[in-house]
């Protein structure tokens, strides 16, 4: 993860705050469901996050408890979450949505696309991408696994995804309640084929091309230390909150460079290098 030293020193401190940050008015159940199955229509309708429009403004806390509660309606009607993404990652874009530490969201099944997909636009609300690195786990993080360095022992393989948003805050300022309610702005995934642990070199570039035309390039050791910063972030506040990572899930590790607005019909490709390229087609 790319982050300063001072950010390093602080994410304790960050953690933390998810358990401790409540408002002195609490969400009541009744309330919590009602936001709930409203979040769910507004991002079923690709118009999501309206009641923040209304004055609506929660802490930390109270969002991942906004955004449980419409992973439960989700898969209650038969969708399952395959894995989490870490987002506030570098400073880059913690710039660009007004937040100052990391936030995570959940994967779903029904948001997963192959490489070489084709999307439309209209599908999303104010449309953004990220391209950056994800993992898949062989097995339950442990501590262990970051006493070292390089990329952890619990991941099985390593891909490059192009990351889809809705990138729309209602709210008066910008809010990490808002965001992370918003499950992190995530609206779906593209997948490429990666390599496995076993396989990376060290040799690390990331490059962003929209219709050939290169728009965002990052190299070196950060792809690799993103990977494991933000994988032991995530296993340390799911841990707080009761919750583990299992074998087989999806971490998506978060974007180095910036959020890239997509406006028009184009082809977006990541090239990572050994890790592989992912490539999208958005039309109309």
């Amino acid at each position: 993860m790319q982050v300063d030293n001072q950010s390093r020193r602080s994410a304790a401190e960050s953690n933390s705050r998810y358990n401790k940050e409540m408002n002195s008015n609490e969400i009541t159940t009744t309330q919590l469901n009602q936001w709930a199955t409203r979040q769910l229509n507004d991002y079923d309708a690709h118009n999501p996050g309206t009641l923040f429009a209304e004055g609506v403004v929660l802490n930390v806390e109270q969002g991942y408890q906004l955004q449980a509660a419409v992973a439960e309606l989700r898969c209650t009607r038969g969708e399952k979450v395959i894995g989490y993404k870490v987002g506030c990652t570098s400073p880059t874009i913690r710039t660009q949505l007004g937040i100052d530490h990391c936030v995570t969201g959940r994967l779903y099944d029904s948001e997963k696309h192959a490489t070489g997909a084709t999307l439309s636009r209209s599908q999303f609300a104010n449309l953004a991408i990220e391209g950056e690195l994800a993992v898949e786990l062989s097995r339950k993080p442990t501590a262990d696994d970051f006493r070292g360095d390089g990329i952890p022992e619990c991941v099985a393989r390593i891909f490059p995804v192009i990351e889809l948003h809705h990138h729309i805050l209602r709210g008066e300022q910008p809010s990490a309640g808002e965001l992370i309610a918003n499950n992190a702005i995530h609206a779906g995934f593209v997948a490429g084929l990666g390599v496995e642990r076993s396989e990376v070199d060290g040799n690390e570039t990331l490059s962003i091309y929209s219709d050939d035309r290169l728009i965002e390039q990052c190299e070196g050791p950060v792809l690799t230390q993103t990977i494991r910063s933000s994988l032991k972030w995530l296993m340390e506040v799911m841990q707080e909150r009761g919750e583990q990572l299992e074998a087989r899930k999806i971490i998506l590790t978060g974007s180095i460079p910036s959020l890239i607005p997509i406006n028009t019909n184009c082809c977006i490709k990541v090239d990572a290098g050994q890790f592989g390229q992912v490539t999208l087609n958005f039309v109309s």
